[in-house]
């Protein structure tokens, strides 16, 4: 019978290879046993070799403080009130702000966070002043919707606008009624079952996020570069429908605070003002969360879990990729893309693909899930012809 090998440190790829192979052999081996001891061995110079070819990479602390934050069912209010400030707090969490060590000490104090956890160098995002931001937004705001004769008064109607805004602090505690209306024939016209972020899947937020606003996580309310790009589409086509440019907190003040109000350089306005002071109040994940329960789907479809009861006969939960990715679609214009009326198939379907190429570009699924969800049949559970 052949003698083991000496055991050494692992120092090529092909002695890792053999080391791998012999582990696999050794897996059974009872305890106690040399076979069991050389396995212990092995294994700790593979993980030694591996850690030296592929470093890890110390913890994000962004990310550190979000699943702490998550974990503990904090907000970014709580936050604040830690660090003391509400702009700190938001910078901090869309990486606008390095954490210092005044704030790591308070985040381990109060929170239990392990401030080793909190304390690696991280890249922070440049800012432009927040008065040139302001600038920008309100010049683009202008051009967006083709009012360019009112650039010259832009700066005092802007801020003028601001004054008979609604209040977001009953956004805080505000929870989406669950909701059943009917027609005056009794069939059910309109439909709302609220459900919390918790339920629902990392794929199905992340094709909303793909879909309609892919900076959500790193602006404050408004994107102003994507406002100046759409202002300069409705320059270049000053007859067509104009692009508005809202991101998911806009959409989210549209629809609670300026319900029914038509579109108009006020109303563009006022959404700004409302995003910015929404982003100052609530974490990214409450406004997801009012936004994904709030959100007209078409037909008589209000909210996600509607939408997927619907369109699908599923909960939120159950929906596949390419499920998700059609209903992501919707928003846009829920009636040019319902798949229970037969003219909107094709082009519901282009929708849905489109989405499902945006959630791969950013990294949501991967391009193989991309291309198997487009395989996959666009069928309403009921169909209309």
């Amino acid at each position: 019978m052949t003698a083991p090998a000496a055991i050494k440190p692992i120092r090529t790829d092909a002695e890792h290879r053999a080391a791998l192979a012999e582990i696999e052999t050794l897996f059974d081996a009872a305890p106690g046993t040399e076979a069991a001891d050389r396995l212990e061995v092995l294994t700790i110079l593979v993980a030694a070799y591996e850690q030296k070819q592929h470093p890890i990479e110390a913890p994000d602390p962004v990310a550190v403080l979000d699943f702490a934050m998550r974990a503990q069912g904090r907000t970014q209010a709580d936050l604040a009130a830690l660090l003391g400030s509400r702009s700190r707090a938001s910078e901090v969490l869309n990486r606008r702000r390095a954490l210092t060590r005044d704030m790591i000490d308070k985040l381990a104090t109060a929170w239990g966070v392990p401030a080793d956890l909190l304390s690696a160098a991280y890249p922070v995002r440049a800012g432009m002043p927040g008065a040139l931001k302001r600038g920008l937004a309100a010049t683009a705001v202008v051009a967006v919707l083709g009012t360019a004769a009112l650039a010259g008064t832009i700066g005092g109607m802007v801020w003028a606008y601001g004054d008979s805004l609604p209040s977001t602090a009953e956004l805080a505690d505000y929870v989406p009624a669950d909701m059943r209306r009917y027609d005056e024939s009794g069939r059910l016209a309109a439909y709302r079952r609220f459900v919390p972020l918790s339920a629902i899947p990392a794929h199905v937020v992340g094709a909303f996020l793909a879909a309609e606003d892919q900076d959500f996580y790193a602006h404050d309310g408004y994107d102003v570069w994507a406002m100046v790009r759409a202002a300069g589409q409705n320059l270049m086509h000053p007859g067509s429908k104009p692009a508005g440019a809202s991101t998911i907190t806009q959409q989210l003040a549209k629809n609670l605070l300026l319900p029914g109000k038509p579109p108009s350089f006020e109303r563009k306005t006022q959404e700004v003002l409302l995003a910015r002071r929404i982003e100052a109040a609530l974490s990214k994940e409450r406004i997801l969360e009012l936004y994904l329960n709030e959100i007209y789907f078409g037909g008589r479809a209000y909210g996600i879990a509607a939408a997927a009861e619907q369109y699908f006969h599923k909960r939120p939960a159950d929906l596949t990729v390419a499920e998700a990715a059609y209903l992501a679609a919707l928003p846009k214009a829920p009636n040019h893309y319902r798949i229970d009326v037969a003219e909107n198939r094709d082009r519901a379907k282009t929708r849905r693909d489109w989405v499902l190429g945006r959630m791969a570009d950013d990294g949501f699924i991967t391009v193989s899930a991309a291309t198997f969800a487009r395989a996959e049949p666009l069928t309403s559970a009921v169909q209309r012809p």
